[in-house]
């Protein structure tokens, strides 16, 4: 064999061990790459798990409910009434109901209230028969619902105590859930309307009566 053959012969086997190495090395590199980026996309998603985990345990156990003060100003009552009780109502509103589809919504909610007025109250005074005026504060307990139909009319209705009987609070109106929520992205909602109630006792051995008013409601959702 001559120098020439042989140089040609060292040449190519280095060239040969050099291409291996590289190979090795590019073998390497794209092993630690996958690695890393394996690494990553395992962080990534613990990540990822844990701020599910976060946001679902951070709900508020209030979500859905609201709660709503309800004042009204009557101008209608039975003849049991000489002046027309005055007062307001606490109302909440539980995600407890159903949807009429793409109508409206049913929901159950609460009421409480106190009002104050004033009725007249046959007595016997000395043998002679008369009417007394007496302060009447009728307190209101019930349970109920409300329909919400496209989000602008509404009516809501509570059965319980009215007074020292049992009777039926009534509130129905529009509702400006449209303008406080959906445009202005306020978290309440102003209803007015009309509210009623009626009672087969307003006071302990007294008579059934009802009364009526105007009023106005405001909403704040938790």
């Amino acid at each position: 064999m001559n120098l020439r053959n042989m140089l040609a012969l060292l040449i190519s086997f280095n060239l040969g061990v050099v291409l291996h190495a590289q190979d090795d090395l590019m073998e390497d590199a794209t092993s630690d790459t996958t690695e890393v980026m394996d690494e990553s996309m395992d962080e990534m998603s613990m990540e990822e798990e844990l701020l599910e985990y976060e946001e679902e345990g951070s709900s508020s156990p209030l979500d859905g409910f609201s709660a709503g003060l309800t004042g009204s100003v009557g101008f209608v009552n039975g003849e049991y009434i000489t002046n027309t009780p005055v007062g307001g109502s606490l109302i909440i509103t539980t995600p407890y109901g159903f949807d009429f589809g793409g109508l409206g919504r049913f929901n159950i909610s609460l009421a409480f209230g106190a009002y104050s007025g004033e009725a007249e109250v046959g007595m016997t005074i000395l043998g002679f028969e008369s009417v007394v005026p007496v302060d009447i504060n009728p307190s209101v307990i019930g349970l109920g619902g409300n329909l919400t139909l496209a989000k602008m009319v509404f009516a809501e209705t509570h059965a319980g105590l009215v007074g020292d009987g049992l009777g039926v609070r009534g509130f129905a109106g529009v509702s400006l859930e449209r303008i406080m929520k959906k445009s202005l992205g306020l978290p309440v909602n102003i209803l007015v309307g009309g509210e009623g109630f009626i009672s087969t006792e307003l006071l302990d051995g007294g008579e059934k009566s009802f009364w009526g008013g105007l009023g106005a409601r405001l909403d704040y959702s938790f």
